[in-house]
């Protein structure tokens, strides 16, 4: 989930800040990379590498 740092509103629904948006939540028109690039959601977090990630790297 993504937590919404500006409120904004799509054809469907509007969000308010602090709220979260699940991952298949229809954003139109708009994008997720959007939404994010401009301030209205937070960047998803990286992916953590796990260990085995990391033992294959350093082979």
């Amino acid at each position: 989930m993504t937590k919404v740092l500006k409120p904004f509103t799509t054809r469907v629904q509007r969000f308010a800040a602090g709220a979260d948006v699940p991952a298949d939540t229809d954003l139109s028109p708009h994008t997720l990379e959007g939404l994010t690039s401009q301030g209205f959601l937070e960047a998803p977090p990286k992916p953590s590498k796990s260990k085995a990630d990391s033992a294959r790297a350093a082979e």
